[in-house]
Parts: C-alpha cells; structure tokens; sequence
C-alpha cells in the first residue's frame, strides 16, 4: 500500500476586497480617477520632498507659478505623455474609412513624445530633468525646478512616491511552495494536453520530486490569467454596435476543459484562478473572478478560489501581489522600459499598480477612490502572461525587499514558477517533454 503523504498546510488570507466591491457608477467622468489619485498620492509626495529637500524649497500649485513668480520650487502633478503615435479613435475611423491607412504598430514611443505635468487646473511642459522614454502618462511625481514664463517648467530634480513601507517578512522553519501558471490557451489544449496532466500528476505526487522540490510542500497554486485563449477572438463584423457577441463554439468547449482541469487539481491542492484580458470576465480592470457557474464540477471543492484581478494574497504571513500582466505590457508598449521585471520595479517606485489606466488601459471609472494605488509592500510581486520566464530582487531606500516574478505563458514555454517561501527563490520548471 502507497505511503499516504499528507500536504503542508499554511493559513491563507485574501486581501483583494477593494477589487471586488460592488459596480461602480458608470455616469462618472474618468478624470475623477486622477483628481482622487493626486489627492491621495500628494500626501506621499509631501513626506518623500520632506526626506529629500527638507523645507529648503516652497511648495506651489501649477496653477500660481506664473501668478505668484516663484523662484526654485517643488510642483506636485501627475505626468502626461503626449505622443503622436498613440492609437486614436478617430485615426481608427479615418482608415475604417480609408481616407488616412494607419500602419500597424505594437509599440508606441517616438523621439517626438513629450512631457507634461498637470494638476486639477493647469498644465505646463517639462523641460529636461526627467527621462521621457522611460515614463507614462498617469504617474504622480514631485518636481524640483523654475517656471521659465513660457508654459514651461525646467526640471533639476524629482521624487517618485517610492516603495510603501513593508511589514518583515515572515519567517519559515521550512521550505514551502507556491506554483504559478499562466496563459494555458486551452482553446488550444490538443496540442499540450500531455503536458497538462504532467503537471497534474507531479502536483497529486504521481511522478515524485522535481528539481529537488518536495511536492508535498507546494501550498497552493495560482493560475494568473488567459486560461481559455492568449489572443483575443477575432471580431466579426456586425450590423448593430449594440448586438451582444455570442460565446463561439470553441469557447465553451474550452471552458469545459478548464472545468476539468481545476477538478483535477482541486482534489489535491488548493488553486487560485484569475481571470485574465482573454477570458470570460468583464474586460476592464479590475476584473472580477470568472463566475463558478461556469466551473460546475470543480466548483464543489472549497479548494477552488475564484480570485479577482489584481490579486492580493498572504500565505504564512508573507504578501503576494500581481496582476495577469495587462499593466506590464501596456507600460512596454507606451515607453523604452525594456522588460517585466523592469516595469514591475518601476511600478513600486511610482507606487502605483496600474499608472496607465484609464488613458491607454481600460478600467472602471472609480470616484472617490484610485484602487491601484499601493497603500503598502508585497513581499512577492508577480506578472502573468510574459513572454519568457524572469526573476530577480528589487530593494527599497528603506531597505524593503521585493521578489519581482515574469510568469512566462504555459502554452508557449510550458514552464511554471515555483516560488521558496523560505528563501524567497524562484525557479522555473519546464513540462516540456
């Protein structure tokens, strides 16, 4: 008789209430979004100019530069990237049309991008000092500098709202795991369907210990996003805007493999299922967890969490934080920054988890809150559906010390990440055969 091996337990706690509340009100303006978002992110700022500059240099509104003829002064804004090269509604009506084809672009930067910073009532143009390429629009920042008399302010310095303090990081006698997964594209599944059991049966301890991981210390298992499809259907044309888009054939199929899979992995671990931009959730961020209607098997099992996106979680004590990689990619696409780790890095410096929503990546029009602000620092921060695996340890000015983890897309790579809670490691495991 098989010796009977128990898996680790660790208490569990979901911290995403504030993306899954309630619909917001959709009569509101979206520049309700930033108005909350300055508010709440000056109050930041105005501690980080204290700890840089001190009370050396007065604090002045956009809107009294001019008016009051400040000498070297600090502005608090929020950034604005003008750039020509922006996808427009109305370049889109133009070619739908043909009177102007648009050529095809997936990246969005151009030497002509400029600058701006703006508050509730002004906005000037910012002159040196900052590194155009490397920012986006949304970001809240505090700059150092003159007013040059000319809409035109010069930058000599600035400050970001940087890392939100961080509680200490739990301590484990012990290794334990976290797997992550994204992008498994089981619209496609016939072409990895091996692949997929594999990871069943390494999970339920069928084929032993992998890479010198004990299975039954793997906790629990988050699947971050594009489960049923990795690129979006292809739109078919339609009489009425106003016409509902039926679910194809294939979709629903797909989402039956899933339900089987989740079962399947439900019987042995505990799984965290976020819904990603290709699956069937509500489009726009944050997205609420995928209906369990839609999982009538696996969803009998309490091991099954149907989580939002972003997701928040702690494990042991340690926090995890992540997304299934929409604001990743929108900032690659709207600035130089040159990976995930790169973009996960700066978003904990800007202190903001979605800076580019809502002007280039949808989201919901909040009123009286900004829900992607980060109000304190994971331990573990994570982006799904990337290109290639990546890892690597970022550090705060106050020593706050951050796990950044690109979880590449299963369909492609067939990797998952597996995570030590105990060491704060990540290693990819690959599936492949």
């Amino acid at each position: 008789m098989p010796e009977i091996v128990e898996r680790l337990s660790l208490p569990y706690e979901n911290l995403s209430a504030k993306w899954t509340q309630s619909t917001p009100n959709y009569s509101k303006q979206y520049c309700n979004i930033y108005l909350i978002r300055l508010k709440k992110m000056s109050k930041l700022l105005e501690d980080r100019i204290e700890k840089k500059w001190g009370k050396t240099y007065p604090v002045c509104q956009l809107h009294k530069l001019s008016a009051e003829k400040y000498g070297k002064c600090v502005v608090i804004g929020t950034l604005f990237k003008n750039q020509k090269l922006k996808p427009s509604i109305l370049k889109r009506l133009a070619e739908g049309n043909q009177l102007v084809p648009q050529p095809v672009l997936t990246h969005f930067t151009d030497k002509s991008d400029e600058l701006f910073i703006e508050d509730e009532l002004q906005r000037y143009q910012l002159i040196g000092g900052l590194e155009c390429a490397n920012l986006v629009t949304g970001i809240s920042c505090a700059l150092l500098g003159t007013d040059d008399g000319k809409g035109r302010f010069t930058v000599e310095n600035y400050v970001f709202a940087d890392y939100r303090q961080q509680i200490p990081r739990p301590v484990f006698d012990n290794s334990a795991y976290i797997v992550f997964i994204s992008g498994l594209d089981l619209i496609n599944s016939a072409n990895f369907a091996i692949n997929l059991q594999l990871i069943v049966y390494w999970l339920s301890g069928m084929t032993g210990d992998l890479n010198n991981i004990e299975t039954s210390k793997v906790n629990r298992l988050v699947i971050s996003g594009n489960s049923i499809r990795n690129i979006p259907e292809e739109a078919k044309s339609s009489i009425s805007m106003l016409s509902r888009k039926p679910e194809s054939s294939d979709t629903i199929e797909a989402v039956k493999v899933l339900d089987k899979f989740l079962l399947q992995l439900s019987q042995v671990i505990d799984v965290d299922l976020m819904p990603g931009e290709n699956d069937p959730s509500n489009h726009i961020l944050p997205q609420k967890a995928m209906h369990y209607c839609m999982f009538p098997q696996a969803s009998q099992y309490k091991s099954l969490n149907q989580v939002s996106n972003p997701y928040y979680f702690t494990v042991g004590g340690l926090r995890v934080l992540g997304t299934s990689g929409q604001p990743v990619c929108d900032v690659l696409k709207y600035s130089e920054i040159q990976g995930p780790l790169e973009v996960l890095e700066c978003c904990l410096k800007w202190g903001h988890l979605a800076p580019t929503a809502p002007d280039t990546l949808g989201c919901f029009p909040f009123y009286e809150t900004d829900p992607f602000i980060m109000e304190d620092c994971p331990h573990v921060f994570f982006a799904g559906n990337q290109k290639e695996f990546a890892t690597k340890e970022c550090t705060g000015e106050d020593g706050q010390k951050v796990r950044l983890i690109s979880i590449p897309e299963f369909s492609n790579t067939f990797q998952v990440c597996v995570l030590n809670l105990k060491t704060l490691e990540c290693v990819p495991i690959s599936f492949k055969t």
